[in-house]
C-alpha cells in the first residue's frame, strides 16, 4: 500500500501542508482584507450559522490552491483522466470562491456549476460510475443515460453535500481527511499510486486548513473549498471505480456516507415538512448534537463545554461516526454484498438516532439567564464614546436601537437597547471591543427573538442555541 512513497519526492507533501498553513493563516491574520460588514452581518443573521464573528471564508481556497501546487509539482505521476477530472472542478471552485467573496451566487447558481463541473469531468476523463457491485443494480448501468445521471448525481451531489456539512469547526475538513484516508487505502489494494498521490496530497492540504480552522474557527473553509475538495473525493472515487471492476461502488458510498446521508435526509424531513428542499436551517445532525451536549454537558461540565467550546467539541464528538461507515468501506472494498448491509445499518442507526435526538433533546428548555438592568438615564453623552456599530437594527417590523459605547476614561465597552414601548435596557456584561458587543447583540437577537433585546423583563428563560462564542483571538 505504501509503495507510492518510493515513486515521488515526499518532500512534496510537507510542502502542501505548509503551503496550505501558510495562506490560510495568512488569511487569518489579515482578515480585514477579506471582510466586508454587509456580507458579515448577513453571515451572522443566517440561519444556519454557527458563528457570532466575522469570519474570512477563504480557507478552502488557500487549501485547493496548496492542492494544485502539489499536483503541478507532481503532474507527471497522474494519468491523464485523473489529472482532467479534477481541472474540471475549476468550475464549481470558482463560482464557489465568487460566493465567497462576493455573496452574489444563489444556490441553484452553486448546484448548477457542480453539475458542469460533473458533465466536463464525464466528457475529458471518459469515466462513469460503473456500477455498485450489485448485479441486479449494474444490470441498470448498461444503459447509458441511467450511467451518465448516476455519475452526474454522484459527483455535483457530493460537492454539495460536502458543503452542507461544513457547519462546524472542523466538520467537513476533519470527514475529508477521514474520506481521502479511505480512498488512499483502497488505491494501495489496487495499486492506483496516482490515486493515492492526490489522496495523501488532499489530507496534506487539508490538515494545513485544519490547523487554523480547529478548534478556534479562525477561518472557515467557503464555498470554494466546499464544493472544490468534494468535486475531488467525488472523481477520485468514480475513477477508482471505472478502473478496478473489483472495486464495490457501494464501499466507495460507504466513504462518502456521512454528507451524502445528511443531504438525502434534509431534503426528505424538508418536503415532510412542506419546506423548499434548498431551504437552510439548524435541523442537521450537527445541530442536534450540539442541543444534547448543552442540555447534557454544560451544567456538568460547564468548564470543559461551553458556549466558546461547543461548536469544536461537538466535531470531535461526531468524527468517529463519520470514520466508521469510512472504516467499513475500506474493509469490505472488493464484497459489495457486505458493503449493502453495512451502508443499510448505518443508514438506519443514522435516521433513528437523528429522531431520537430529535424527540428527547430539542423540545427541552435549557435555563438561560440574561441579566438585564433598566437604564436610569440618557445613555449618551459627552462622556461616552459612541461605536460606529450603533444604528438601527430592524426584524421584520420590529426595530430597535442598539447603542454601543464606553465611557472616555474606559477601554470596555457596553451595550444598550432601545425600543418604542419597552424600557430601555442596558447588559451588564462588559465587552473587550465594540465588535464583541455587536455579534453579542446579534446572537442573542438570531437565538432568543426580538423581545429578548427589548422588552421590559430583567431575566429570561430560553432555549439556548448560540454555539460558537466570539472572544477567541486567532
Amino acid at each position: 500500500m505504501f509503495e507510492i512513497f518510493s515513486y515521488f519526492d515526499a518532500w512534496v507533501i510537507p510542502t502542501v501542508f505548509l503551503a496550505s498553513l501558510a495562506l490560510c493563516g495568512f488569511a487569518a491574520l489579515k482578515s480585514d482584507l477579506f471582510l466586508n460588514q454587509d456580507f458579515m452581518v448577513r453571515d451572522l443573521a443566517a440561519p444556519q450559522a454557527q458563528h457570532t464573528r466575522p469570519t474570512p471564508r477563504v480557507g478552502g481556497a488557500a487549501m485547493i490552491a496548496a492542492l494544485f501546487l502539489g499536483g503541478v509539482l507532481l503532474s507527471d505521476q497522474l494519468q491523464s483522466d485523473l489529472k482532467f477530472a479534477l481541472l474540471s472542478g475549476l468550475v464549481v471552485f470558482f463560482v464557489g470562491l465568487r460566493e465567497d467573496v462576493a455573496r452574489d451566487m444563489s444556490p441553484k447558481v452553486r448546484l448548477v456549476a457542480a453539475f458542469i463541473s460533473a458533465a466536463l469531468a464525464i466528457e475529458v476523463s471518459g469515466m462513469m460510475v460503473p456500477g455498485l457491485g450489485l448485479p441486479q443494480i449494474d444490470i441498470l448501468f448498461t444503459s447509458l443515460l441511467i450511467a451518465l445521471f448516476v455519475t452526474l448525481v454522484w459527483s455535483a451531489g457530493t460537492a454539495n453535500a460536502l458543503n452542507l456539512i461544513d457547519g462546524l469547526n472542523g466538520l467537513a475538513s476533519g470527514y475529508a481527511i477521514l474520506a481521502a484516508a479511505g480512498l488512499f487505502a483502497i488505491a494501495g489494494f489496487t495499486g492506483e499510486t496516482d490515486i493515492q498521490l492526490v489522496s495523501i496530497l488532499l489530507i496534506a492540504a487539508m490538515l494545513g486548513f485544519f490547523v487554523v480552522n480547529w478548534p478556534f474557527g479562525c477561518i472557515f473553509m467557503g464555498d470554494a473549498g466546499a464544493y472544490g475538495s468534494g468535486h475531488v473525493l467525488a472523481w477520485l472515487g468514480i475513477i477508482l471505480m471505472a478502473r478496478n471492476p473489483d472495486v464495490a461502488g457501494v464501499a466507495v458510498l460507504l466513504l462518502l456516507f456521512w454528507p451524502v446521508a445528511d443531504t438525502v435526509f434534509s431534503i426528505v424531513r424538508r418536503r415532510l415538512g412542506k419546506q423548499a428542499a434548498g431551504q437552510p436551517d439548524r435541523s442537521h445532525f450537527h445541530h442536534l448534537v450540539l442541543h444534547a451536549l448543552q442540555y447534557l454537558l454544560e451544567d456538568r461540565l460547564g468548564w470543559l463545554v461551553d458556549s466558546r467550546t461547543r461548536n469544536s467539541f461537538a466535531s470531535l464528538i461526531l468524527w468517529p461516526f463519520m470514520a466508521a461507515p469510512i472504516f467499513f468501506g475500506v474493509l469490505f472494498w472488493d464484497s459489495p454484498g457486505k458493503a449493502l448491509v453495512t451502508f443499510l445499518f448505518f443508514s438506519f442507526l443514522y435516521v433513528t438516532t437523528y429522531i431520537a435526538l430529535k424527540t428527547y433533546f430539542v423540545g427541552r428548555r435549557i435555563p438561560f439567564t440574561m441579566m438585564l438592568e433598566p437604564a436610569e438615564t440618557k445613555l449618551l453623552g459627552p462622556d461616552f464614546e459612541p461605536s460606529t456599530f450603533s444604528g438601527m437594527y430592524i426584524q421584520g417590523s420590529v426595530a430597535v436601537d442598539v447603542q454601543i459605547f464606553r465611557g472616555t476614561s474606559s477601554n470596555r465597552w457596553s451595550l444598550s437597547t432601545l425600543a418604542d414601548n419597552a424600557r430601555d435596557l442596558i447588559w451588564e456584561e462588559q465587552f473587550d471591543s465594540e465588535i464583541e458587543a455587536w455579534e453579542f447583540f446579534l446572537m442573542t437577537a438570531r437565538n432568543f427573538g426580538m423581545q429578548a433585546v427589548m422588552g421590559p423583563q430583567l431575566q429570561r428563560s430560553a432555549l439556548q442555541d448560540s454555539t460558537h462564542s466570539f472572544g477567541y483571538d486567532c
